[in-house]
């Protein structure tokens, strides 16, 4: 008796193990990612953007060139310095 009564034990224990690891799909699964698409599409201006590659509409002439230049300029310039400071606790620098 004693077994049949361990045979059995270990046969549940594995139906058990085997049925725990099937994969059954979740209402989670299914939908996962569906809200983060969902707010992605909805913060999307222009879905066409880009499609066209007709020529760029905006500041023209002397006004357009003397915003590039000022632009390019920014570039040029040394960042501005910056001031650290040091708190101390006891001696210890943070």
């Amino acid at each position: 008796m004693k077994i049949s009564l361990g045979v059995s034990a270990v046969a549940v224990v594995g139906f058990l193990t085997l049925t725990g690891c099937t994969i059954h799909p979740t209402p989670v699964e299914q939908f996962y990612g569906t809200s983060f698409e969902l707010a992605k599409l909805s913060q999307i201006a222009n879905p066409e953007a880009g499609v066209e590659s007709g020529p760029p509409v905006g500041l023209e002439g002397e006004i357009g060139a003397r915003v590039i230049d000022r632009y390019k300029e920014g570039f040029e310039s040394a960042a501005l310095e910056t001031t650290t400071y040091t708190l101390s606790v006891d001696g210890i620098g943070m």
